[in-house]
């Protein structure tokens, strides 16, 4: 499929996409209540540090090298396998020692929330995330858009179901076991979703997953992995640090307020994902900067695009919050405003990121997180136990900025590409679409 095309037919995805997790997350929020929000985002927590530590960014790394070569491809896929293999026996027991010590269990799991159910959700979401994330990399590394597509939807789609038909029948459900039902429907909701991608990939990439053991196959992969892995475990920080200290200063009540915010606003990073799944292969794959003038017409669609619904959002949510969620969630409108302008800057930075990448300067993207991480620690830490959700929604914001601002440096200082043309779009920008939108509506 071509750049355009690709772009096209994910983007247009996009909507129904959003719509499902809207859905979804509404449906959870009500069922849930504020409390039992605050203890959902808490548990999922665990489950994206974990992922994000044992996975080493191996999903990435397979969409890297499969874009360059075959052989790339099967290295990193081999790679992929040892590791998950690897994780299979180590974090069972990294997530034994944290329910066996009182102090680990009270930081990362809801107080009250220590049944081995809950660390077993924990063990499943992160083993199979951590396998769908190393079989997709491999489908945007062929470019296999569609599918990959197909299955955003399809989990989506079933995990609306699931919320869906637990909301019909919660009465039937006990007050206390409502969170065990919700994470129940999002684990099967996932397994499904595992069991599907691995039939996909033994039907249309077929490269037996055999594990890479000797260092000369995976070393290259892993090298390249680390810096970005380690970028990416700090950025975890900036997204996730904020949970754990109004968690600690404020309750899960108060939290709860906070993660429909964040969630609310953490929709519209779902624009940029199709520019930055589909711009991946073709940028890495590249062996000029045969790319850049595209690249700059598609960061100005997603700046454009991002900025847009930024300011939809705003306008809405003061009516659709309260009625959606239930009156109390009517505190949440405030930090989400305090957060657009920092999920502007973060969903621009995703796609400029994978360009720093491409030009072998991928510990600068470390720097910038860094940069971000010192920023979030420091002022999460002073504002948020007198400012509140307001106050880590400030942080969340300044952080993202002073990523933002890295990462433009360096493109503009290191890579000698001018940064003024990648905000707004042109109407050139228009007529770069326009051919695959018609070619798609035409079918």
């Amino acid at each position: 499929m071509s750049l355009k095309r690709g772009i096209v037919h994910t983007f247009l995805t996009q909507a129904p996409l959003l719509l499902l997790f809207f859905i979804s997350s509404t449906l959870m929020t009500r069922m849930l209540g504020d409390t039992g929000r605050g203890e959902y985002a808490v548990i999922n927590n665990l489950t994206a540090l974990l992922a994000m530590v044992m996975e080493l960014g191996v999903g990435f790394s397979i969409t890297y090298f499969t874009a360059r070569s075959v052989e790339g491809e099967r290295s990193a896929i081999g790679t992929a396998t040892a590791l998950i293999l690897v994780d299979i026996v180590v974090i069972p027991i990294v997530l034994w020692t944290m329910a066996t010590s009182p102090v680990l269990s009270d930081v990362f799991m809801p107080k009250g929330r220590t049944h081995w159910t809950f660390w077993a959700y924990v063990l499943s979401f992160t083993l199979l995330g951590i396998l769908n994330s190393a079989i997709s990399g491999a489908f945007l590394g062929r470019k296999l858009f569609k599918q990959a597509n197909f299955m955003a939807l399809f989990s989506a789609g079933l995990g609306t179901i699931g919320y869906t038909s637990l909301y019909v029948l919660r009465a039937h459900v006990p007050e206390d076991r409502m969170l065990q039902a919700v994470l129940a429907i999002t684990i099967t909701v996932l397994a499904i979703t595992s069991i599907i991608w691995c039939i996909l990939y033994a039907w249309m990439i077929g490269t037996v997953p055999r594990p890479a053991w000797q260092r000369t196959v995976w070393w290259p992969v892993v090298s390249f992995a680390l810096v970005n892995h380690a970028s990416n475990l700090i950025n975890l920080i900036n997204y996730r640090f904020d949970v754990w200290v109004v968690d600690q200063y404020h309750g899960p009540s108060e939290l709860g307020l906070y993660a429909v915010a964040v969630g609310l606003g953490q929709l519209l990073f779902n624009i940029p994902m199709p520019f930055v799944r589909v711009v991946q292969p073709y940028l890495f794959g590249q062996r000029e900067n045969e790319m850049i003038a595209r690249f700059k017409a598609i960061s100005r669609l997603n700046f454009t695009f991002i900025a847009l619904s930024a300011v939809a959002l705003a306008l809405v949510a003061p009516w659709v919050v309260p009625r959606l969620f239930g009156a109390v969630f009517a505190r949440s409108v405030a930090p989400l405003y305090i957060l657009l302008p920092g999920i502007l800057f973060s969903g621009a930075t995703k796609l400029l990121a994978i360009l720093v990448v491409q030009g072998g300067l991928q510990r600068f993207n470390l720097l910038a997180t860094a940069i971000g991480a010192v920023i979030t620690i420091g002022l999460d830490l002073l504002l948020i136990p007198h400012w509140g959700i307001n106050g880590a929604a400030f942080v969340s914001s300044i952080s993202y900025l002073g990523i933002f601002v890295t990462v433009l440096i360096v493109i503009r200082t290191r890579m000698g590409i001018r940064v003024h043309d990648i905000f707004l779009t042109k109407f050139s920008d228009v007529a770069f679409l326009r051919g695959p939108v018609r070619t798609r509506v035409g079918q």
